[in-house]
This record gives structure tokens, sequence and C-alpha cells, in this order.
């Protein structure tokens, strides 16, 4: 089991993407004004924030700012190439909390009082929580639409509840949301079918394993997957001259955990769950290599 800790706020996750502040992309720049941050989506608060660009042209100092809910967190002020007008600076953003936060440059020349150009570029500041990364495989792992899938988490033994999550891509939906009962031993399995649907389609997608309260979790652990087209024998064949199918009955509603119309913060913090999981966990094995 990997022994990664990472900081995450499920709760904050879903005013973040309730509220739709999630990584916006970079704002609009003047010219010759540029802003690239590295990590560029994600950033832990014991991580250095990375910011390089260009300046406008005449430029000679740049003031790069970390803000969050209009308050400076960090703040660090550079010279600028003269040559290519070019700077970078790096920022230390541990004074800042869980949630969006955005990084400005304001390039200056010295002689004069206005800024010469400003650009931003927004971003995730992972904080706040401490849990466990835990491992969590889907079977098979690339899934046809029309069949069966497994996912299997590996919780602390004794975990009463578990969450089950999966998502396909960018959809701002995940089409699973399922509480599940671990066994004795802390393991989670859901199966299902993958039933073709508004939020299911051919692509990359990812699962996610809450264990505990997905407010306040014990740990988590994500896994990719690939789902594919029905295969073309599941397509039932027409048969010329047959008589119409009947029409088919309404589409049930997918098992979900809260009532059929939940909030849409509660989608939204699922989703983001989805990918800041993913991205915090590859953020750690990164730094950990």
């Amino acid at each position: 089991m990997p022994s990664a800790r990472f900081r995450l706020s499920a709760a904050a996750a879903v005013a973040v993407l309730g509220a739709g502040l999630f990584l916006a992309g970079p704002a609009s720049a003047a010219p010759g004004t540029t802003i690239t941050l590295d990590p560029s989506d994600i950033v832990l608060s014991d991580q250095v924030l990375g910011a390089s660009g260009t300046c406008a042209a005449g430029s000679l100092a740049a003031i790069v700012t970390v803000s969050q809910n209009g308050t400076e967190v960090a703040r660090e002020a550079v010279d600028v190439d003269k040559a290519d007008l070019s700077y970078s600076a790096d920022l230390d953003v541990s004074k800042g909390t869980f949630g969006a936060a955005n990084a400005t440059v304001t390039c200056f020349r010295y002689d004069a009082a206005a800024p010469l150009g400003t650009a931003s570029a927004q971003f995730l500041l992972a904080a706040d929580m401490v849990f466990d990364e835990i491992d969590v495989t889907v079977s098979p792992s690339k899934v046809a639409i029309g069949s069966k899938y497994t996912i299997t988490g590996a919780c602390a033994p004794g975990t009463t509840d578990a969450e089950v999550l999966a998502g396909v891509g960018d959809n701002d939906n995940p089409f699973l949301d399922e509480m599940v009962t671990p066994a004795a031993d802390g393991t989670v399995t859901y199966t299902g079918t993958l039933t073709a649907g508004e939020f299911v389609e051919p692509g990359d997608a990812g699962a996610l394993v809450v264990c505990g309260d997905m407010d306040n979790p014990d740990a988590i652990g994500f896994a990719e997957f690939t789902i594919t087209a029905a295969p073309a024998s599941a397509i039932p064949a027409v048969v010329p001259g047959a008589a119409p199918a009947a029409a088919p009955a309404a589409r049930p509603e997918l098992a979900a955990t809260g009532s059929d119309n939940g909030p849409l913060a509660g989608l939204g913090g699922a989703l983001l769950l989805l990918g800041v999981g993913a991205h915090v966990l590859r953020r750690r094995a990164d730094l950990e290599v």
C-alpha cells in the first residue's frame, strides 16, 4: 500500500467547485505580458510555486503576487532580463488556505508610475487536511459500455463507511456515486454494469474511493481506467420485415447515495475530488521519486 500522505479538504472541495471557482484559465493580459505557473493546476501548500513569463517592452522589474479572496499570501519582486524581457520567480504559498488562488505578475519600468502590463493565472491551493492514500483498482482496466466492472479499494480495517465515485474525462458530473459498506478488513468492493447514459461515454475515466465521511475522510485512493464503446455483438440486429420493438421503458436512474435531486455543489464536489485526487496523488508520487 502506498505510504504517501497528502493534504486536501473535501468539504472545501465541494465549496470550491460548487461556486464555480475551480481552475479557471489564465486571465487576459496586456500585449507582451505573460505568466506560466509550475505546477500549473494544483499546488500543495508545502510546495514552491514557480512563476515565469515575459513582460511588456520597456519593463525592468516584475512583481508576482499570490492572493486568495482578495488577501495577499505571497509576493516576490524580480528583475526582468533586458535581452528577452523574461522573468522567473519562486513563491512560498504556505500562508494560503485550501481553495482557488490567483497568481498575478505586474511589470514595471522604474521611472514610470503606472505598470506596463499585467497577467494572471488561477490554480488550486491544496491544504488544510492530512489523510492517507490507499490502493484502488478497476477491473477490467478497459470497460465496455454494457459490461460489468469492479472497483476495489483498501480502507483501514474497521472502516464502517466508504463512498465510491467514477467519472469520465471533463464531464461535469460523476456517473457513479455509491455508498459501500467495507468488509471487516476494510476492503471496499463495488460491482456494477456500466450503463450507457448522459455522463457515460468512451474515453479516459477515473474511479475514487473515499474511506469514511466525504467531508472528513480518513483516506482516499484514485485509479484510472478506460471506457470503450459497446461491442457490436451487444447491439441487436435489425431483421427485415420484423415488427418494431416496443418502446423502451424510461431509463432508470443510476444508483446514488443521496436524493435523486441532490445539490449541484455535492455533485461538483464529487467531481472535484476525482480530479484533485488524481492530480495530488500524481504530484506526491513525482515528489517522492
